[in-house]
């Protein structure tokens, strides 16, 4: 069930008006859990038994770690919570590739095997609420939380519909004191534009200059270092537009119904450095590979090589988790890379090169677009699945051939103009967003009007750039 489609403007109504039915608080957790259910259940069914087994694995291990202070005891919970969680995940996410490899390995080593590789259909957003479960069992193992006696706020917290299924990975620490509080349902000005955002990203960017992207990449040998890199581009800004545009659905569709979520992107384009860009893109990813998989493994307190060792382990991992396949490792890789070479940058030379001829607003340009070179590489790793397709992409990206020609690509003339079109658009208010703040926070503040006027422009631009062909959101399938 898309946000933009008119299934989920029947299901929003049907929601409101049975939440407007009954006032106390418990009445509408249920309600919401149910519609919560409701909304897993619209792609496969018997995959809400998945969900239950989560939630109910993780809540009774979550009492039982509060139940006792013997550290062993403590430690074996703690394990057996993980390993429900993390097996659960492994197997509908890891099984085929594993299987899949460790048959290739066999028949390269001369075995005769005639069995095929395992096939498991991967549940919407298991990902997700795995991430959620494990952060709350490991917040109240490490006693940083209190454990949570109601399984009705915690069913709530594992299966919230808005950002179950794609995020953001909400913490239980913030999420679970908000059910403490009576459940107001109302949308305020700043949270409809930050659900209009949303949609126009999704819509009228990501969708519109999908169709070239998955063009381009589908057989990268026909194009020239200039088309893939254009690919590349369109690529970038689709992943973005798709992703954060559904986190700003979430979040607002979340603050319509009273919960507070975290910002999940923050320009994450007009990073200067790996750090930053982490610090800017899928926070609520990047801030849980810190936290439970960065500092479990200790962090930067072992030395200069421990550090770089923990970096490089964590990013393979953040790759991993988005889904099994090499190329995604290969993702990680160029991610666990630079930030490996930024430490050891800012260990070993930052001091000397802070002093320098060149205008801090150059450094600061230059710094960009280094670091976007990188972004962009690593983004054509995660687009493209089959390696033989993969090293062309990347050898062009790299080794530029400065062949300008359009002739005999198949681009057509008005494909590549729209789409260019929408590129721009993109890089300009991203750019101009970073300078004066977050829109759908300016236009909170806005006069009625001005308010309906930016509602009317908005509609007529979705009568004009509705996509021919609906794309699911990309993350789904992570």
């Amino acid at each position: 069930m898309l946000f933009y489609t008119p299934e989920f403007l029947i299901f929003s109504l049907v929601l409101l008006a049975t939440l407007a039915v009954f006032h106390r608080d418990t009445p509408r957790k249920i309600i919401l859990l149910l519609f919560s259910y409701f909304f897993y259940m619209w792609w496969n069914p018997a995959f809400i038994f998945l969900i239950l087994f989560a939630t109910g694995v993780n809540y009774f291990v979550g009492l039982g770690l509060a139940r006792t202070e013997d550290d062993s005891k403590r430690k074996i919970l703690l394990a057996s919570g993980l390993i429900a969680s993390l097996g659960l995940l492994a197997y509908f996410k890891y099984a085929g590739f594993l299987s899949e490899n460790l048959l290739y390995l066999m028949r390269e080593m001369g075995g005769d095997i005639h069995w095929t590789s395992l096939e498991v259909t991967l549940p919407v957003g298991i990902s997700f609420y795995t991430f959620q479960t494990l952060s709350y069992t490991i917040d109240v193992y490490r006693k940083q939380i209190p454990e949570t006696r109601s399984a009705l706020d915690f069913a709530l917290f594992v299966a919230f519909f808005p950002q179950l299924v794609a995020g953001p990975i909400v913490r239980a620490a913030d999420f679970l004191p908000q059910l403490m509080r009576p459940i107001r349902v109302g949308l305020d000005q700043a949270g409809f534009f930050l659900i209009l955002r949303g949609l126009a990203k999704k819509i009228l960017i990501a969708d519109n200059i999908a169709s070239l992207a998955d063009h381009i990449f589908e057989t990268p040998e026909a194009f020239p270092s200039f088309i893939i890199w254009i690919g590349a581009v369109c690529f970038a800004i689709q992943i973005y537009c798709d992703f954060s545009g559904y986190s700003d659905i979430a979040i607002g569709i979340s603050r319509g119904l009273g919960f507070h979520l975290p910002d999940n992107f923050d320009h994450p384009y007009v990073a200067q450095n790996p750090s930053d860009f982490w610090r800017r893109w899928h926070i609520s990813l990047s801030s849980w590979l810190r936290d439970y998989l960065y500092i479990s493994m200790g962090g930067n307190r072992s030395g200069n090589a421990r550090t770089y060792f923990n970096l490089m382990m964590t990013m393979l991992l953040g790759g991993l988790w988005h889904g099994a396949s090499w190329n995604f490792v290969l993702w990680g890789f160029i991610h666990g890379f630079i930030l490996v070479v930024h430490r050891f940058y800012q260990k070993h030379f930052k001091r000397s090169t802070e002093r320098t001829l060149v205008p801090n607003w150059i450094a600061a340009t230059l710094s960009v677009a280094a670091m976007q070179y990188f972004v962009l590489m690593a983004w054509i790793a995660f687009r493209v699945t089959d390696i033989a397709d993969l090293k062309v992409a990347l050898s062009r990206f790299i080794f530029f051939d400065f062949n300008f020609q359009l002739a005999n690509t198949g681009l057509g003339a008005i494909s590549l103009f729209s789409t260019l079109f929408f590129m721009g658009f993109f890089l300009l208010l991203h750019v101009l967003s970073w300078r004066v703040g977050h829109a759908d926070r300016f236009l909170g503040r806005v006069p009625l009007p001005i308010a309906c006027a930016v509602c009317v422009v908005a509609g007529l631009a979705a009568c004009l750039f509705w996509p021919l062909n609906d794309v699911p959101f990309l993350y789904f399938q992570f």
